[in-house]
């Protein structure tokens, strides 16, 4: 998932209070509440609704901020006072995604045309860590488009190893080549 620039910067923001104050783990737990409390049914097309009074989207985010440390609850007071609720949308995994970022573990996708057993995908995810020099999660899914092979995409990066893929290059390289006079 891309993050966009507003959300990422307030999600470094948060990240850094909580590391400054030693409370990240107690603001990750809050944020995990905050973004399940968003994701049940309009709670978050509330939030973001602008015709509603301001009190009234406020108030739709407090059973998600229920017992949750004066760092995070004076972090949502912020957005609304600064009108950016718009950033809770992501703000969830956009955080989970920072948290990611500080541990040096990045995630992945690996898609093939066939499920891939946990054995393939164990080998797969040592190889990968070595080349990236960081933890590697990968997630399988099932494109039977590729035909055979795996397409991976890890730390904004793609590793295409399908025969679609390979089929795709020569296209690309016979359209490219001169032709003999």
């Amino acid at each position: 998932m891309r993050t966009d620039a507003v959300t990422a910067r307030y999600v470094e923001a948060l990240f850094g209070l909580g590391v400054k104050s030693a409370n990240l783990d107690t603001i990750k737990s809050d944020v995990d509440r905050l973004a399940a409390s968003l994701a049940r049914p309009g709670v978050l097309q509330l939030v973001l609704h602008p015709a509603k009074p301001r009190a009234i989207r406020r108030a739709a985010v407090e059973e998600g901020l229920a017992g949750a440390s004066d760092v995070t609850r004076n972090f949502v007071d912020l957005l609304f006072d600064k009108r950016r609720e718009g950033v809770l949308a992501g703000f969830g995994e956009a955080f989970r995604q920072r948290l990611l970022q500080a541990s040096g573990v990045v995630e992945g996708v690996v898609s093939s045309a066939r499920p891939l057993g946990s054995g393939e995908l164990a080998e797969l995810t040592v190889s990968l860590g070595s080349r990236l020099g960081k933890e590697v999660r990968l997630k399988n899914e099932i494109d039977p488009s590729l035909v055979a092979g795996i397409r991976v995409i890890v730390d904004s990066r793609m590793i295409d190893c399908s025969v679609s893929g390979r089929l795709i290059g020569i296209k690309r390289r016979m359209m490219n080549a001169a032709l003999p006079h």
